[in-house]
């Protein structure tokens, strides 16, 4: 978990998964905002974000969480969204050899010093390595290379070029260069990790120049008698990418800094981007007013869309942009000047109602990305005209989820009124969208439990169709779905009591599906979902009677997720009584589900004492998940319970596995073994689930090391997969990997395979356990000779 803190005294803010920006004025300003990759981020002419990872080698920001945090209540999709269409196993033309230490494998497999096969590893040809991912703004290369994204790939010694083409509200990198690489070099050291657009309109780029770019962790620890894994930490080189049509001597760049802010002016209509960055950000720091008039012309009469737009930015910064030239800015022929115009308009509009009014008259503009801004940009408004044209902007973009979120984002106020215009609108309504888009308001109406608009909900199911039944259910249910207690018999009771006659019959007809045996186990599914409405004490026996043995295990499943919702204490009984007869996979849902409220806690270990519960029955993984229980007495009390269960006998189950390594191992079996161990959390050859780290080319690590994180999974974590535990505000208690992360919530995926969404509104409490999310305790389903066929199946994958 990565943390900032910026000035002395202040508290440390946690930005993993996230980004930040801080005024260069003041530094002690900062705010978190969308982000993700790891290595590498860059922006283009209008501030598109683009990142990378080592296997996704490109990715962009769909939006700034800064808007989407506006609205607690609102579950977003992850901001980051892959746009290269083959991924990680995009083809690349690699023209390096292998690297000596492959070559060294092979020959110590082939004198039988090292377990494998003797063909070496070639794990060459797609992203393992990518970084520095840059969007071409210069202007020194030809026209069809502007905008062209840039990203180095360290493992296969090149660079790859892209062209980003619209798709949508997105964009879709697509190679540029047919049959080769943009950049490829037979030097294995070459490892470019950085570019930067240059003053002269070329690009610089950086090479790490190293002899090995894998870590340590990731190669057989025999290797390192024959091989110095720090060697060219001494070394660097820098090189600068110059077209062929380039014309010589090379520009010389001016020297801004020494520059007047009138001479400054004109660059920021500049066809090189390093020169409108420049000099924006001099202006920024100089903060002079001189040139407010200016800058004033060149927002309409800059030659460039891009230096109509960065004028205007400009002045903002300098706190002069009048409510005039905003207005024309708004007007301009440019959708993407529009778009920045929009952002720039947030601010003026505190203090112009004029703006206020042409905002809320935009909804008709022809460009598809104006209204997306424009979407969020009314959410800081707070007028009855800024939310019907908001309802307006839903009817019309129906098919654009992205959209539909951007409108939402902007509800956390007036999502009453915007209701009732939605929901007043027949022909929108039966649309998909529509639906979608009504419960989503009626759950955060619901959450929010503001009075006025739960009413706005309630008179609206009096004037739906008959043929409406199902929304009128749907909506009722999320409006309810987040209160509890007296707060949500209110509900119930208001309008003449009408959403508690809905309610009542969809638990009632919930019921009677759940417990029809000839249904299909999708439908029975679906209706055990809806008893979670119902008071537990009512459907208890049901629930007793769903949970038997010669019940479906989608129907069991389901059952133990709904009896987690509730509080009752009969809960945790109602699931031990059951335990016996549920299979192993059940039981690990069955243990997440009494272990995820507290004062279930002692009765689950009770039954462990008492042997109801079998001390195998737990993961051991899970143990370790207890040990660190939040309750230090609970923890204290796991630790006696399960005494021996700990990471100490790890290296005796270690040693004992030696002898997989000498022995043949069958790769048939090895998929099989594969298929029923390790496919919940991982995905080979179009088996399981991606979940955790990706195992192509994992034999590069060699066995013994690959046995080694088998088996001894926490002696070594990233940090992507390691186990947090949350407390949420209505005291259950969940652990699991984050699988995703946003400005509003976390997504938590369990030991189970299950995930629970999680707004941040919802959490108390949220912490590392410094434990993989990968289980311990695999020896007790894969013996000696079943892991020797593991690990030869795994060594076949090229």
């Amino acid at each position: 978990d990565v943390k900032v803190a910026v000035g002395q005294g202040q508290d440390a803010t946690s930005v993993r998964g996230r980004g930040f920006i801080f005024d260069p004025r003041d530094l002690s300003r900062f705010e978190l905002t969308s982000g993700g990759g790891q290595h590498g981020m860059s922006m283009d002419n209008w501030g598109r974000k683009f990142v990378c990872s080592n296997s996704v080698p490109a990715q962009t920001l769909m939006y700034d969480d800064r808007y989407v945090a506006r609205n607690p209540q609102l579950s977003a999709a992850a901001a980051a969204v892959n746009i290269a269409p083959g991924g990680k196993y995009t083809k690349l033309f690699r023209i390096s050899p292998p690297e000596p230490w492959r070559v060294l494998r092979t020959r110590l497999r082939r004198e039988g010093k090292f377990r494998g096969s003797d063909e070496g590893g070639k794990p060459f040809g797609f992203f393992t390595g990518a970084t520095g991912i840059t969007i071409y703004r210069g202007d020194a290369w030809p026209l069809s290379y502007r905008g062209n994204l840039l990203v180095g790939d360290v493992a296969n010694n090149l660079v790859y070029r892209a062209d980003l083409k619209k798709q949508g509200l997105g964009v879709v990198a697509e190679r540029a260069d047919q049959g080769a690489e943009f950049l490829a070099s037979r030097d294995i050291w070459f490892r470019p990790v950085q570019f930067a657009n240059a003053p002269d309109g070329n690009v610089y780029m950086l090479d790490m120049c190293r002899e090995m770019i894998e870590g340590v962790a990731f190669l057989p620890p025999e290797f390192f008698k024959y091989l110095d894994a720090v060697s060219g930490n001494d070394r660097g080189r820098i090189y600068r990418i110059v077209s062929r049509e380039a014309k010589s001597p090379p520009r010389v760049a001016p020297k801004l800094g020494d520059m007047s802010s009138a001479q400054l002016v004109p660059y920021l209509d500049h066809l090189n981007g390093w020169h409108r960055d420049v000099a924006a950000r001099l202006l920024y720091q100089r903060q002079d007013r001189t040139v407010v008039k200016q800058l004033e012309k060149l927002v309409v009469g800059a030659r460039t869309a891009e230096g109509r737009a960065t004028a205007l930015h400009v002045l903002q910064g300098v706190e002069n942009a009048s409510e005039e030239i905003v207005l024309k800015a708004l007007a301009d022929k440019s959708g993407q000047v529009r778009v920045q115009a929009l952002r720039v308009a947030e601010k003026v509009s505190e203090d112009s109602a004029t703006i206020r009014d042409s905002l809320a008259k935009m909804t008709s503009d022809r460009e598809l990305e104006v209204r997306y801004q424009l979407a969020f940009s009314l959410g800081g408004l707070g007028t009855r005209a800024s939310v019907a044209a908001l309802a307006e902007l839903a009817v019309a973009n129906q098919q654009d989820p992205w959209m539909q979120m951007a409108i939402l984002s902007s509800l956390s106020q007036g999502a009453g009124q915007a209701f009732n215009v939605l929901a007043s609108q027949p022909s929108y309504r039966v649309t998909p969208a529509g639906r979608k888009m009504l419960v989503n308001l009626a759950t955060q109406i619901g959450a929010n439990g503001r009075n006025s608009e739960i009413a706005v909900v309630l008179q609206s199911l009096g004037s739906l169709r008959s043929t409406e039944k199902s929304l009128s259910e749907a909506l009722v249910k999320a409006l309810v779905e987040k209160q509890k207690g007296a707060s949500r018999e209110r509900i119930l009771a208001a309008a003449g009591g009408k959403a508690a006659t809905i309610l009542a019959q969809v638990v009632s007809e919930a019921r009677v599906t759940a417990a029809d045996g000839k249904a299909e186990a999708a439908e029975r599914v679906d209706a055990i979902r809806s008893l979670r409405l119902g008071r537990f004490s009512e459907q208890q026996s049901l629930f007793t009677e769903l949970l038997k043995l010669n019940q479906p295990q989608p129907v069991q499943a389901a059952t133990l997720e709904v009896v987690g919702g509730y509080q009752d204490p009969a809960v945790a009984k109602l699931v031990l009584d059951v335990w016996r007869g549920l299979s192993p996979q059940l039981r690990n849902r069955a243990a997440e589900t009494v272990l995820s409220r507290p004062q279930w806690v002692g009765q689950f270990l009770d039954s462990v004492e008492a042997g109801q519960v079998a001390r195998s029955d737990i993961d051991p993984s899970r143990i370790q998940l207890l040990k660190k229980h939040p309750e230090a007495k609970v923890a204290e009390r796991v630790s006696k319970i399960f005494a021996g269960s700990g990471l100490s006998t790890r290296n005796v189950v270690v040693q004992k596995y030696q002898a997989a390594l000498q022995l043949d191992g069958d790769i048939a079996r090895g998929k099989l073994a594969f298929k029923k161990n390790c496919s919940a959390c991982h995905r080979l050859e179009e088996v399981g689930n991606a979940i955790g780290a990706d195992l192509k080319g994992i034999r590069q690590r060699g066995l013994a090391a690959v046995m080694l994180n088998v088996l001894d999974p926490n002696r070594e974590v990233k940090p992507r997969y390691l186990t947090y535990i949350v407390e949420t505000t209505e005291g259950r208690v969940l652990t699991g990997m984050i699988a995703a992360e946003t400005a509003n919530g976390i997504t938590i995926r369990r030991v189970d395979g299950t995930t629970v969404a999680v707004l941040r509104v919802d959490i108390e409490d949220l912490r590392s356990t410094g434990l993989s999310f990968m289980p311990e305790g695999l020896e007790k389903q894969i013996d000696i000779q079943a892991m020797a066929d593991l690990l030869s199946y795994l060594n076949s994958l090229e």
